[in-house]
């Protein structure tokens, strides 16, 4: 039997959504933000978090929290609803 565990997490980036909600879920993977000996990609893709949803919401031109940053000048920061498994 296979039972997952969804999570849904509301984020706000500069980042491309969907590379923002990939690299969430490799981070959430199977327990190591490395890979480490004996994990392999099939273990990582039987067992490994996978991105159900991203939901876009609005766009603001600089960030909430105060000191965080932009990986450039300009950059647009998005909210979005994101959901892993």
């Amino acid at each position: 039997m296979s039972e997952r565990v969804n999570a849904s997490y509301y984020v706000e980036t500069a980042f491309p959504l969907e590379d923002a909600a990939a690299a969430m879920a490799g981070e959430q993977s199977t327990g190591t933000f490395t890979r480490v000996a004996g994990e392999t990609s099939a273990l990582r893709a039987s067992h490994g978090a996978r991105v159900e949803r991203v939901e876009p919401g609005e766009c603001r031109s600089r960030p909430s929290l105060p000191g965080a940053t932009r990986p450039h000048a300009g950059a647009k920061v998005r909210r979005a609803e994101i959901e892993l498994s």
